[in-house]
């Protein structure tokens, strides 16, 4: 299923230096800073060339560097190929912008700052002075104006200005629908030409500080529904937005890729940080290694707590009734919620906290509720102290997991086919392309989703899919429906035989869980079955790797006993094949193998 309806592209990240060449203000509410330099129609740094600059979407963010406020030295990047590696200490002081316009011709990039805040990026905006200096990075893809819309619901506060600004003024004049923009007063709205048929409707706040009003809520709420399929997209601070993306997602029960709501700004909860200077910074062992909060949040997640309140349920005995636990027991997990300061309680009533939205927000409580086959699948982290011991997966394998629940083997093809939409656009282009009417071979999780824009832009192009028959009916799902009947299921697991073809064999995620002499045999007869064998796998940057990438590297040892390879591990398994591996950066540095006879 598709993400959205907005088609997609990604770019490579590039980081370029660029001038100030003016700065005014649009309104009292923004200030407009054009920047140029010759670096947006490329360049070439850290020896990598740069395409040029590309911004197609109306939404797409780039990132903004500035000195660090109390030392003043500037900590950039480093540009490598067609992504850049952040430096860990000092880590760069960025800020995320959107584009509100370019000209290539002109070589002139615009953009808007909201004035709602101060902050290091407002404050370089309202002193900076022509010639001044400043570093920028991406965009590194853009989400295109949605196709299959019937009309438009979209809005925000001032921060969603810039994006709204730019999209009325670009969308197709047969557009229709309805903008809702919130701003303090009248003196803060401008001119913005957009479709006769899209109602643009000023919304005003007053005194009312941006987080807290609900000028746009109730705006949102109470606007007519219109006949026909909507995309609905709204921006603005999180807070706020999480009972627009409710009321679209459950009231309206629109789909997922109808609806995009995104928080630019978070306002914090209270007005004291509550830092000591002089703490010592070291590692807090004790909160590093607290256990109950990962399986307490879970658990409120997937019982429906925080649902159940805002449905009307307050005392701890409707919460119970309402989701369907034990009073007694539930008691002691709200007391819980109450000192995380997710809930409050007053006279026996339960009410929820700015910071306890969240917890029913789709955008934030993702992999928390344990309904999610994906999200069960991480409690498998508990076994491995003895994982580490053995070195192999206490649970039954993933593979026998997956033949057992249907659900399980879903989600994980329709998981790799969202992480596999940021590489597609460079399938069946200059960066890998394929021959007109060529055969392909493909196999691996999610593997053709990279082959929808080939099989639409070539329809002679042939593809037969190497995939086992339980397996089969996902792997079809994630393209679109008047593309699957042209592809060929040859049923087969990559260690037995594999189809023949003349053209490319190509595999993605195909190792993945596989020991190394299983691997070693799946790509040995992967080789021998095509004239061009590409492998692409969700490799693990040993020199760029963060927390996040270290975490998903010992959940998958925990299911498979295996964890995610590094390249060097992958030219190990290569070398077992009798083949040989050349790598090069494709997306945003993903890394596409190419192997060889040795």
């Amino acid at each position: 299923m598709a993400q959205s309806i907005r088609p997609q592209l990604t770019y490579p990240i590039s980081l370029r230096k660029l001038t100030v060449h003016r700065a005014y203000d649009v309104s009292p509410g923004l200030r407009r800073v054009e920047l140029t330099g010759s670096e947006l129609s490329g360049a070439v740094r850290d020896g990598f060339v740069l395409p040029p600059f590309v911004s197609d979407g109306f939404d797409d963010e780039i990132k903004l560097f500035f000195p660090d406020p109390e030392s003043g030295e500037l900590s950039l990047p480093v540009q490598r190929d067609r992504f850049i590696d952040w430096p860990r200490d000092p880590r760069p002081e960025a800020r995320t912008y959107t584009v509100r316009g370019f000209d290539a011709e002109r070589e002139l990039l615009l953009l808007d700052f909201a004035r709602h805040a101060r902050g290091v990026a407002t404050d370089w905006a309202e002193q900076c002075q022509p010639g001044a200096e400043l570093h920028i990075a991406g965009p590194k893809m853009a989400w295109l104006h949605p196709e299959g819309a019937d009309w438009l619901f979209i809005g925000g506060d001032d921060t969603a200005l810039p994006a709204l600004a730019r999209w009325l003024e670009t969308m197709p004049q047969e557009t229709r629908g309805v903008a809702l923009l919130e701003v303090p007063d009248a003196s803060h709205e401008f001119e913005i030409p957009h479709p006769e048929g899209v109602e643009l409707r000023w919304l005003h706040r007053g005194a009312t500080p941006a987080a807290r009003s609900t000028r746009l809520i109730d705006a949102v709420l109470g606007e007519p529904w219109r006949d026909g399929e909507p995309f609905c997209w709204f921006a603005g601070e999180t807070g706020v937005l999480r009972p627009i993306r409710s009321y679209l997602r459950k009231d309206r029960e629109l789909p997922r890729e109808r609806v995009e709501v995104t928080g630019y700004w978070r306002a914090p909860v209270g007005d004291e940080l509550d830092i000591d200077p002089d703490e010592e910074e070291t590692a807090d062992l004790h909160e590093l290694g607290e256990l109950v909060p990962p399986y307490a949040l879970r658990a409120a997640v997937t019982l429906g707590v925080v649902p159940a309140i805002r449905a009307g349920a307050r005392s701890t005995a409707q919460i119970a009734d309402a989701i369907g636990a034990h009073p007694g027991a539930l008691a002691r997990l709200l007391r819980y919620l109450a000192t995380l300061e997710l809930l409050t309680e007053e006279h026996g009533e339960w009410r929820i906290t700015r910071a306890g939205g969240a917890l029913d927000d789709e955008d934030e409580n993702g992999g928390l509720d344990l309904a999610d086959p994906l999200a069960r699948e991480q409690l498998a982290i508990a076994s491995l102290l003895e994982v580490l011991r053995t070195g192999a997966p206490v649970q039954a394998s993933r593979a026998d997991r997956r033949e057992r629940d249907p659900q399980l083997n879903a989600a994980i093809t329709l998981d790799a086919a969202a992480d596999l939409s940021y590489v597609a656009s460079s399938f069946g282009s200059a960066e890998v392309p394929f021959a007109p009417g060529e055969h392909l071979v493909v196999a691996g999780e999610g593997a053709l989703s990279v082959l929808a824009g080939p099989l639409t832009a070539d329809p002679e192009l042939r593809v037969t899919l190497l995939e086992r028959p339980s397996r089969v009916a996902p792997a079809l799902g994630v393209l679109p429906a008047p593309l699957r009947d042209r592809i060929v299921v040859v049923h087969g697991t990559g260690l037995d035989a594999w189809p023949r073809t003349d053209g490319t064999v190509l595999l993605l995620n195909a190792l993945r869980g596989l020991p190394d002499a299983d691997a070693a045999h799946l790509l040995r007869g992967a080789a021998a079955s095509g004239a061009r064998l590409l492998v692409l796998e969700d490799l693990l940057g040993v020199d760029e790797i963060d927390e996040h990438d270290a975490e998903g590297d010992l959940l998958e040892l925990c299911l498979t006993g295996v964890g995610r390879r590094t390249l060097d591990e992958v030219r190990g398994v290569a070398r077992l094949a009798g083949l040989d591996v050349s790598a090069r950066a494709i997306g945003w540095g993903d890394l596409l193998l190419t192997l060889t006879s040795s």
